[in-house]
């Protein structure tokens, strides 16, 4: 699977990847609206097994969170890996449901990456997967988050406690046309 927006590209896990990951365990804007240590690895080798736990689910479901890259169509963009994005599995209140998510590498927050990034996983999820709908939930004092699901019209449903700390829920069902009318 490989997705590209206007500045981005999305692509599967390789075995190559260990480097990204640690870049992400390292990064503190990536672990900046979580509960400390959730993404940690200590060296190259626990790295290896997230990367592998990552590839297993695509090919298992054609779900992950992708890593991303900067687009190099120009002399001044780097191709740097700046983040994840994607649609994972997760239980709510022992319902499975589909999550979009993304986390940025600090340096790359407030540049329009992570609603860029979002939209290409919606149109992968409804348009590819097919799938009926698809959720997310945000941290209330991610306000930029927050911002991007409702920019990218996700209704809020409610608050719930997901990994003891209360999330906003929300819920982009297929039947809502908004996002995906105006990107096609």
């Amino acid at each position: 699977m490989m997705l590209e927006t206007e500045r981005l590209i999305l692509r599967n896990w390789q075995e190559s990847d260990v480097e990204h990951y640690l870049a992400l365990a390292s990064d503190v804007g990536y672990h900046c609206f979580t509960r400390p240590g959730r993404f940690m690895v200590q060296n190259a080798k626990e790295a290896k097994a997230k990367v592998r736990e990552r590839m297993l689910l695509f090919d298992r479901r054609k779900l992950g969170k992708f890593p991303i890259f900067l687009k190099k169509s120009r002399p001044t963009e780097t191709g740097e890996f700046i983040g994840t994005c994607g649609i994972e599995p997760f239980n709510l209140e022992e319902q499975p449901e589909l999550e979009l998510g993304y986390r940025l590498r600090l340096n790359f927050w407030g540049k329009g990456y992570a609603k860029e990034a979002a939209t290409a996983m919606l149109k992968y999820g409804f348009d590819d997967l097919r799938l009926p709908k698809i959720m997310a939930f945000v941290l209330p004092q991610n306000r930029a988050s927050v911002r991007i699901l409702e920019q990218l019209g996700f209704q809020y449903l409610r608050d719930f406690v997901h990994a003891e700390l209360v999330h906003r829920l929300y819920e982009f069902p297929q039947r809502v046309q908004g996002l995906r009318d105006s990107q096609a």
